[in-house]
């Protein structure tokens, strides 16, 4: 079924519900009210033949004449008096109208000084005495109320038939404009792709559950774009970045084999090449933990890691690298309580994070030193490295966790190797431990990395 004659359906059949719900609580009201009053005027009739039968005894030409004289609140009326034994000692009926017929049983279940209601035939009666010296039963035809209440039911059905009709009416426009306005942002989102990804929904000035979707859409279109735009440079300069060592490789290659050379020529060639390949490698190593640290928590191995034990393997690690790497740890504050030093992560890609900030800042170091202070707070495990080269410009603090992205190109710094995922990949891999990393430099002084990261909740820090 289409969604527009869904939304009508649904509309018309709620508005149905609701009208039925209320004109039944009407209609049940009204003949609850019709039957209560008509039963008060039996009682009244039947008290009042009660107590004229009491005092002035049975005297028929009274009686009759009462009776006679209140015919016109009740129709097709009949009255008869019962002794204490149960014989009948006064009947009157209305003209025409058919003579009352009283089970004894009837009479039996009448409890004193309480009027008994019941059904005699197609009238309703009362049964009425006080002392259970005589019994008086009054019946009669509740005429003026049955027709009343079918005039009530014709009405309600007949109103029931329009409002459905107006419901259906109202409901089919009503749902052809909610339909019409997801249709425009169906058609306006078939108009966006990968190569129009700039398009966006239009929200309007009314702040209804449409404009929430249109805004949810774009912001999500705005993440996607986003992504995409990342994608794009980072497959771009990534195929530059290996394509330029490559170059570099066969270059030397043809030109070694161009002509004989010497032994000295040859080893020379090797080592630029060892040199590329070596840049090659990193760089291979690196794009593949940036593809590793892409994913989510869910899709790596989590374990308990203790990141003192971690900051303590790196220092031989940078003098692999270089002996003129040094990395000075100041492990103060050293919290009391036991394990409060353990975060839930993947101790590889930690490992990496840590490592590939500390060896900037012993790369870029005028003296190749890092010092890297561990601290904690009651939420978050706090790493900090520090390092005393050139700094970074203002304009490019917000740039330098992206891939590829070399900054500082004054002094010496342009000399230094590197891939530019080093950062970027730290970032990526904090981020995914639900960590943050702020920077702070000043330049000519220094650079200082902040790293926050969230401890074991179960755990309770104690100073």
């Amino acid at each position: 079924m289409h969604l527009k004659y869904r939304i009508n359906f649904g509309y018309t059949l709620i508005a149905l519900i609701l009208l039925l719900s209320g004109c039944w609580l009407l209609y049940n009201f009204t003949y609850q009210n019709q039957t209560k009053e008509f039963n008060n005027k039996l009682r009244v009739q039947a008290e009042s033949i009660y107590h004229l039968y009491d005092t002035q005894g049975n005297k028929d030409s009274l009686l009759h004449l009462f009776s006679s004289l209140s015919a016109s609140t009740l129709v097709d009326k009949s009255i008869i008096v019962f002794n204490a034994a149960g014989k009948e000692i006064y009947s009157f009926d209305e003209d025409a109208t058919q003579s009352l017929h009283i089970n004894k049983n009837t009479l039996g279940t009448l409890k004193a000084r309480k009027p008994f209601y019941f059904i005699a035939g197609f009238r309703s009666a009362v049964a009425y005495t006080e002392d259970r010296k005589h019994i008086v039963v009054v019946a009669a035809d509740n005429k003026l109320s049955i027709v009343w209440l079918q005039q009530l039911r014709t009405l309600m059905i007949t109103g029931i038939a329009g409002f459905i009709i107006i419901f259906f009416i109202t409901g089919y426009f009503y749902s052809r404009y909610v339909v019409r306005s997801i249709s425009k942002l169906t058609d306006k989102l078939t108009k966006i792709s990968s190569e129009a990804f700039s398009a966006r929904l239009t929200t309007g000035k009314e702040k209804d559950e449409l404009w929430e979707l249109a805004t949810t859409i774009n912001n999500l279109l705005d993440r996607l774009q986003s992504s995409f735009d990342t994608q794009r440079r980072f497959l771009s300069n990534a195929s530059h970045e290996l394509t330029t060592p490559l170059a570099a490789i066969s270059s030397q290659l043809d030109v070694a084999l161009h002509k004989e050379r010497s032994n000295e020529e040859y080893k020379k060639v090797f080592l630029s090449v060892k040199d590329d390949v070596k840049r090659l490698a990193l760089l291979v190593r690196s794009i593949l933990e940036i593809a590793k640290a892409s994913g989510s928590v869910g899709g790596i191995d989590l374990t308990k890691v203790r990141i003192d034990e971690l900051l303590m393997r790196i220092p031989g690690e940078m003098k692999k690298i270089s002996q003129l790497y040094d990395v000075k740890l100041n492990f103060e504050d050293f919290p009391e309580s036991e394990g409060f030093d353990i975060l839930y992560g993947n101790e590889a890609l930690l490992y990496s994070a840590l490592r590939n900030i500390i060896h900037n800042a012993c790369k870029f170091s005028k003296d190749k030193c890092a010092k890297v202070s561990l601290t904690y707070t009651f939420q978050n495990i706090v790493v900090e490295v520090k390092d005393n080269g050139p700094g970074i410009p203002p304009n490019e603090l917000e740039t330098i966790f992206q891939p590829f992205f070399r900054g500082l190109k004054y002094e010496n710094t342009n000399l230094i190797h590197g891939t530019g995922l080093g950062l970027a990949l730290a970032h990526r891999i904090i981020e995914l431990h639900k960590g943050d990393i702020y920077v702070e430099s000043v330049v000519g002084e220094g650079s200082t990395f902040s790293i926050f990261l969230p401890v074991d909740s179960t755990k309770t820090y104690k100073k």
